[in-house]
């Protein structure tokens, strides 16, 4: 048998790319649209009729506000739309329309410069004369009154207040603002034939910096005429922009009367949520203490160094202090400059940022005597302050981007890790929330440009909240099926790696039992599915969980259901079980992720995503649940339980492929890998179960305004690999030109697949995620001498800026009964060429 050392990770065979082939979805006719077509007289007056009154509407709501000596709105009148739901918003562009953001069931929220919507009564008069070309009215099924848009733009709670609304209450709230314009998103340009990738690349680039400008063109203005009309209600704040790629949102305190001005009359909103105070919980029980007779070291230099942004760390703890960058030191918290964690220094909560550090440095356990060298680097950004809160007054998204720009983008030594435990203590709501939260998006958009990964814990459920539903009569597992029970925001985040609490304890005695039993969900992890029926969280780590007064039902936290922390000291022990929380599971994870960075650093940080999803197994039979209990595992646990050891090594019986640089794909284009399988594997004399399992971990530039996954994106990806009985000719032949099956027997049983209701796990499917794993147990005869896999991209909101990914693809003997690794690596060593030296390379600087 090999040495442990020799396990390492193996480079994924060259790809081929081409121009990926994809059939038309068969979509059914939308008979609205064909009804409006025959029937272009009837149709055409009733939008004439609909526009008109609108347009009467506004001028006059316009000149009220003119005779009241408030500043003047140019242009931008708000219309909501009814549209073909199964049409391309673009169109609506060509009618005169700027399109704000796009709702549900077709919904759209429009702007146009011009109140008597003069363009788009011409083209309804040419739909009418059945003028060449002069369809689109017809995918238009309806403009919609004023009170119809708002409920649209306003959160939940606060179109329920809105006709009440007091004028002279003070309110905050965060307001996002659309600034495309009337600008349709370029697309990616095509290449001309004998020109250089470098004269290319230039060409996008130019694309992209003018697609920008005319952007914040559009942007500046209409923070002016924001400012404008909010001065009038409120001279004194200042204002703190956060841009995404086609508009921009603030965080304002402002009296009701100005709230209902500008939500009424500016036309470029699209959302207007009233800001929560965030406060993390942190629960405590047992502080005995522990005596240590311990020495700590310093981590090796060039080791990875993850972020912890939280309440602050106590930099000079015995246990931490040796990993500290003390001088990176960051605090984000208003009027205050120490990064310390203030939280807990009377010596019973203990802290909560250096608890969260000691996880990210310990894992599962924390050791009391010998000496030992600590892994990672660890960097503080403080943003919760001494009562464990973020304030009012402080931007989380805004707290995001200075944290990157300073420890990625401008760091001599880069963080790619990011350990985020913070989160509302409400859950995230899809009535509340229409679009990807600003906080959410902010995660996103920097995983896309700086290479980072952040790991987010999926929130816990208030105490007082489960105390209210175990005496409402819903007991554990039930009240996982009630709203309460869902993630908090951000942790919906499509790039984050979500991560939910497992119980570690079967704790039980004459007066507690614990409320989950080894493995199973804890009592307080918040579930999903996430935005957009999204897997989330993507995976579990032990949080601890609680216990239940068998009597009264009261719960507890004994140390035999907590999890082993670092606590704030000398005022406390240095370490205690007296913590239980998604905010101490989350952590676990990021010191996997950094696990692999050690491995792996210049791999991107999607690759370290890729392999804690890859490592991770659910830590149930699946086999034996029924189809609503494989929904709701999927829904508290994602993929699983990641392990340290699969995630960073492999073994005799288990060999994983990787792709060690981040590739960059277009819409409309196909990456093939194919993997040699040897004939050990193959043989018929021997039927060895072969579980094949496949992560893509991809990211693409966001866009709030869109909903839906393949609109948010600018470009979407998936995978698709071979079949069974399937050449790698053949394969070929599917991805480039057919889309079809030409000599295969059918598909192998995937886990999730690619429709809600193909696979084991209904409701889901992979197409919906940004990190898409799948799995099946292959019988070894089943497997040809070529196994591929190719990575495709599809269209999203906008062509002009690629996806980039990276993947992951491991065989595994589960029964250990063939040792491939060393067949599987044999067969598919490469002879080294120019474009495989960056890869090479990689693999050798491992650490």
């Amino acid at each position: 048998m090999a040495d442990t050392k020799d396990f390492m990770h193996l480079p994924m065979p060259l790809k081929e790319d081409g121009r990926a082939f994809y059939r038309r979805p068969s979509m059914p006719p939308q008979t609205q649209t064909a009804q409006n077509q025959q029937n272009r007289q009837t149709h055409g007056a009733n939008l004439k009729r609909s526009a008109s009154t609108l347009s009467h509407f506004w001028n006059n709501r316009r000149n009220k506000r003119k005779q009241q000596n408030l500043p003047v709105i140019e242009g931008g009148f708000p219309f909501l739309l009814q549209i073909d739901p199964s049409t391309d918003v673009e169109f609506l562009y060509g009618l005169g329309f700027e399109v704000v953001c796009d709702l549900d069931d077709g919904f759209i929220v429009v702007a146009s410069e011009d109140a008597d919507l003069n363009l788009f009564q011409q083209k309804v008069n040419s739909f009418i004369s059945n003028k060449r070309r002069s369809g689109s009215p017809a995918k238009i099924y309806g403009l919609c009154s004023e009170a119809d848009r708002l409920p649209h733009i306003l959160s939940k709670s606060l179109y329920e207040k809105w006709a009440t609304l007091d004028d002279t209450n003070v309110f905050t709230v965060d307001i996002s603002i659309e600034c495309n314009g009337l600008t349709r998103t370029p697309e990616l340009p095509s290449r001309i034939e004998g020109e250089s990738e470098d004269a290319y690349n230039v060409r996008c680039n130019d694309a992209i910096s003018k697609h920008y400008v005319a952007i914040d063109e559009v942007a500046r203005k209409r923070q002016e005429q924001f400012e404008n009309i909010v001065s009038v209600y409120n001279e004194s704040q200042g204002f703190e922009y956060i841009d995404d790629v086609d508009s921009f949102s603030v965080r304002i305190t402002i009296n009701g009367s100005g709230l209902r001005d500008l939500v009424h009359n500016f036309g470029y909103i699209f959302e207007v949520i009233e800001s929560v105070e965030i406060e993390m919980e942190l629960a405590n029980a047992n502080i005995s203490q522990i005596s240590e007779d311990l020495t700590v070291n310093s981590p090796p230099e060039g080791s990875p160094i993850v972020c912890v942004i939280d309440s602050g760390i106590q930099e000079n703890h015995i246990y931490i202090a040796p990993a500290v960058l003390a001088n990176d030191s960051l605090c984000l918290v208003p009027h205050e400059t120490s990064a310390n964690d203030e939280y807990g220094l009377d010596g019973v909560t203990g802290g909560h940022g250096t608890r969260v550090a000691g996880a990210v440095l310990y894992h599962n356990s924390i050791p009391t005597s010998g000496s030992i060298i600590l892994p990672y680097f660890i960097r503080n950004a403080r943003v919760l302050d001494n009562n464990n809160r973020l304030p009012m007054n402080a931007n989380p998204s805004q707290a995001i981007d200075n944290i990157v720009m300073k420890f990625a983008n401008n760091a001599t030594a880069k963080s790619k890790i990011y350990n985020h435990s913070i989160g509302e203590r409400l859950p995230f709501d899809g009535e509340q929330f229409k679009h990807m939260s600003i906080w959410a998006t902010k995660i996103d958009s920097v995983s896309y440009e700086s290479d980072v990964l952040f790991i987010q814990a999926a929130g816990n459920i208030n105490l007082e909240v489960l105390n209210g539903l175990i005496g409402a009569g819903f007991s554990y597992p039930q009240y996982f099926y009630e709203k309460p029970s869902r993630l908090s925001n951000p942790a919906q985040s499509l790039q984050a790696l979500t991560v939910g609490s497992i119980s570690h304890s079967d704790f039980e005695d004459e007066d507690y039992v614990a409320v989950g039993k080894t493995n199973e969900i804890s009592s307080f992890s918040r579930i999903g599915p996430g935005i957009w029926d999204s897997i989330k969280p993507d995976v579990v780590e032990y949080g601890g969980t609680y216990a239940i007064n068998k009597g009264d039902n009261t719960l507890t936290m004994p140390e035999d259901v907590c999890t082993d922390l670092i606590r704030t000291s000398p005022q406390g022990p240095a370490h205690a079980k007296d913590g239980i929380g998604t905010s101490f599971a989350a952590p676990k994870v990021a010191h996997i992720a950094a696990a692999i960075q050690k491995e792996l650093p210049n791999a991107p940080a999607l690759l370290y995503r890729a392999l804690v999803a890859q490592s991770a197994r659910l830590p149930k039979d699946i086999s034996r649940l029924t189809i609503e209990q494989k929904q709701m595992l999927m829904r508290q646990m994602g993929y699983g339980l990641p392990d340290l050891g699969k995630a960073t090594q492999n073994n005799d019986y288990r060999a994983t492929f990787v792709t060690t640089i981040a590739y960059d794909i277009g819409a409309g284009e196909a990456h093939i890998y194919p993997i040699n399988i040897p004939e050990i594997m193959r043989s018929i004399g021997e039927d060895y179960n072969i579980l094949v399992e496949i992560t893509l971990s991809y990211a693409a530039k966001p866009r709030r305004t869109r909903r839906g996954v393949r609109n948010y994106m600018s470009t979407w990806l998936d995978w698709v690999c071979s079949r069974k009985g399937e050449s790698e000719e053949a394969f070929k032949q599917r991805v480039f030109e057919t889309d079809r099956s030409i000599q295969d027997e059918g598909s192998y049983r995937w886990a999730i697949r690619e429709q809600d209701n193909w696979g084991d796990f209904k409701g889901f499917n992979r197409r919906r995620q940004t990190l898409q794993k799948d799995w099946c147990i292959i019988k070894s005869s089943q497997l040809n001498d070529t196994f591929c896999i190719a990575v495709r991209g599809h269209k999203g909101w906008g062509s002009l800026f690629k996806a980039k990914y990276a993947l992951a693809v491991s065989f595994e003997a589960i029964d250990q009964n063939l040792e491939l690794y060393e067949h599987i690596r044999l067969s598919n060593v490469r002879i080294e060429t120019p474009e495989l030296r960056v890869e090479i390379d990689d693999f050798a600087e491992r650490g």
